[in-house]
């Protein structure tokens, strides 16, 4: 995929978001759009001046000009090594409407209801056009920040989720979502919920982990690698005390420098025993009589 493609694909999501919708499929677009830009700016965060014309080119992406600039700016990164970064900008092509050209008429219409006669004398019957409540969060529900927290959680568990076309099922983690707060949609969630609906994504995105092992190995992997270094940040860990520790708990015959050099069944294990590990640590850290966590899912 070409770097001026990737920078198409994602201004046609940002000018598409820039329309007023609430309904799922907007939600959808909304959530891998976000996806997609945050690891698109993981490429690019050594780059200051790229990570100013994606911003700018984001804020105002029928400027041609802007697109112009970023298509420079990222001209010499390596985008296509990136596999999660392909597979979710596929899906991004795909959720994105249609375009079509533009036809300028000049057509006086008169009539009733359903039936409406254009100055040509023809007469053409329409449906009923059917008003839909717009959603309107406020101050009560889940703040900007909080809804941009919970997007790379809602498009984990999508992509576990999806079907046998191997589009991620944004509507599904909506309805699980709204099920589970009692809500007509989940950004009617009381913001005071949102380390609880964060909560539930993780231990939704942790049940579903082995639907990612045949689909795809690398998002497999990754997630493993994403909850061993987060419970390594927990216990204060560096890497080099990951690796001893990987030797010791999975007996290697040879000392490792990358977490890469393991496999799945390999990384499932770490990623459990320092579970274990840290359990043991806020098990020694509570006060006489406290009462145990919950067990911290990823």
């Amino acid at each position: 995929m070409t770097t001026e493609a990737i920078v198409n694909a994602l201004m046609s999501a940002a000018s598409a978001l820039k329309k007023p919708a609430e309904d799922l499929a907007a939600q959808g677009l909304k959530d891998l759009y976000a996806a997609v830009k945050a690891r698109f700016q993981g490429k690019i965060s050594g780059k200051p001046d790229a990570v100013d014309a994606l911003e700018k080119a984001t804020e105002k992406p029928e400027s041609a000009a802007r697109k112009a600039v970023l298509v420079e700016e990222i001209a010499e990164t390596k985008f296509d090594d990136d596999l999660e970064l392909m597979h979710l900008l596929q899906h991004l092509g795909k959720m994105l409407p249609p375009t079509e050209p533009t036809i300028r008429q000049d057509v006086r219409v008169r009539g009733r209801g359903n039936r409406v006669q254009v100055a040509a004398g023809n007469i053409i019957n329409t449906e009923k056009h059917v008003q839909k409540n717009a959603i309107t969060p406020d101050d009560r529900h889940l703040s900007g920040e909080q809804k941009k927290r919970l997007q790379p959680l809602i498009h984990e568990l999508a992509t576990r989720l999806a079907g046998e076309d191997g589009e991620p099922n944004y509507a599904k983690v909506h309805l699980m979502l709204q099920h589970q707060f009692n809500k007509t949609s989940y950004l009617l969630i009381d913001r005071g919920d949102f380390d609880k609906a964060a909560a539930f994504l993780k231990e939704q995105r942790a049940m579903n982990r082995s639907r990612l092992r045949s689909r795809n190995p690398v998002a497999y992997k990754n997630d493993f690698f994403r909850g061993i270094w987060s419970r390594a940040g927990e216990l204060g860990w560096e890497k080099p005390q990951v690796y001893d520790f990987a030797l010791e708990k999975l007996k290697l015959k040879k000392a490792i420098s990358s977490l890469k050099e393991l496999g799945p069944i390999q990384l499932k294990a770490l990623s459990e025993a320092m579970q274990g590990e840290v359990r043991k640590t806020r098990a020694s850290e509570k006060p006489p009589g406290a009462s145990a966590d919950t067990p911290h899912q990823s």
